[in-house]
């Protein structure tokens, strides 16, 4: 009985998990077409399975000013869920957080990032010594009892409003040069999303003479 009811519940967070990924994709390609359906529909066509890392990380990466404001928010709660939980994991994402931090901090030069994180742990801090005072009872540990699910829940909405696609901006250059992103390769022709309009195009490789990486977008 009891290793039915494991692999009952085994499979039920599974199935959890499967769904929230199939939402956050689904919410992604609605993001990045401006909520277009059929420019959505044309997208869906560009992805493969090997392509999930890339758009997972590609939508934390892609907009500076969210990827500013998750680090701010996770690496304090992390480090925390790590301290608490004593997880195996914990401390291996904690240390992929602080290098996120850091390059991210190196590029932009935005060193209130790190500081309004360590604000944030300070005011974790505060809150959990005063736990026990009416109303506050217990807020930083029900927060990280259902760490899980607050990452997952963050994940979706990045996912349903960053409009910047998980690949680099570029400039194509053909008769009639624009600045697009290449959502997919294929063998002599070329996925690309506009980036202003959104317009879905396919175009021949040959009719692209260059294709200029953009970095600040």
């Amino acid at each position: 009985m009891t290793t039915g009811n494991d692999h009952t519940g085994g499979g039920g967070a599974g199935s959890a998990l499967t769904g929230a990924a199939l939402l956050f994709v689904l919410l992604r390609l609605l993001a990045v077409s401006h909520y277009d359906w059929h420019t959505a529909f044309a997208l869906l066509h560009t992805l493969d399975l090997e392509d999930a890392p890339g758009l997972f990380l590609g939508t934390f990466m892609a907009d500076s000013r969210i990827s500013s404001a998750l680090l701010v928010l996770m690496v304090p709660l992390t480090v925390f869920y790590a301290v608490g939980t004593r997880s195996r994991a914990a401390p291996l994402a904690t240390a992929v957080l602080v290098a996120f931090l850091v390059a991210h901090v190196l590029t932009y030069h935005r060193w209130w990032v790190p500081v309004g994180a360590v604000v944030l742990t300070v005011l974790v801090v505060v809150v959990e010594r005063l736990r026990r005072r009416p109303g506050l009872t217990g807020v930083v540990t029900f927060v990280l009892r259902r760490f899980g699910y607050v990452v997952g829940a963050v994940a979706l909405v990045v996912a349903a409003l960053v409009a910047t696609p998980w690949v680099p901006l570029e400039r194509i250059g053909t008769d009639e040069p624009f600045e697009g992103y290449v959502m997919e390769t294929s063998p002599g022709f070329l996925k690309v999303l506009g980036a202003q309009e959104r317009e879905f195009r396919i175009l021949r490789a040959e009719d692209v003479r260059s294709r200029t990486e953009l970095a600040d977008h």
